[in-house]
């Protein structure tokens, strides 16, 4: 996946947290951190970069 996708916002959750999101191109569940959007709302998400899976 690149870029952030705007399709997995979750109300429960913030900015900074790691959901895990259905990634059609790979056929599989990915971990993707939600980060702000123009307007500051936590609705887009990113997927993780090296280093960040040890933060769970």
């Amino acid at each position: 996946m690149t870029g952030v996708n705007e399709d997995h916002y979750q109300p429960s959750t913030h900015p900074g947290d790691i959901i895990e999101v259905w990634d059609e191109e790979q056929g599989k569940m990915v971990k993707q951190r939600i980060i702000l959007d123009e307007f500051g709302n936590g609705t887009k998400t990113r997927p993780l970069d090296e280093g960040e899976d040890d933060e769970l």
